[in-house]
């Protein structure tokens, strides 16, 4: 049997790489951890954030439908201070944190070229 993959990296094709770049190392607080002309990669623990510039045969220059990635968060706590934190630095917040019946209290925000950013905590039953 062949076991099955694991996510690795999850890679958003970008029209405009510098503004992608900048924003998600303002909100992320990370630095890439390797970078190129035409990519930009962050390491988030076990997954990593790539940007990619437009205009190869994988991603033509014309862009296409955005993509949501969803990103965990430890309590109700932490979750609003992400809240806060994005409303202050201007980021398009589509959802303020709200109850899902799924069990789980979620944001949604969006990035510069319309990808959507779910933050989550799980709702403790």
């Amino acid at each position: 049997m062949i076991p099955s993959p694991r996510l690795d990296t999850i890679v958003l094709p970008c029209t405009d790489l510098a503004r992608q770049r900048a924003f998600y190392e303002r909100i992320l607080e990370v630095k890439p951890g390797f970078e190129r002309a035409d990519w930009v990669r962050f390491d988030l623990g076990h997954i990593r954030l790539a940007l990619r510039a437009r205009g190869d045969a994988l991603f033509p220059r014309a862009a296409g439908g955005g993509v949501q990635f969803s990103l965990r968060v430890a309590d109700r706590d932490e979750l609003d201070r992400w809240h806060r934190r994005l409303l202050t630095a201007r980021i398009a917040v589509l959802e303020p944190p709200t109850e899902k019946p799924w069990g789980h209290r979620t944001l949604y925000a969006s990035d510069p070229e319309g990808n959507v950013i779910a933050l989550y905590c799980d709702l403790k039953r």
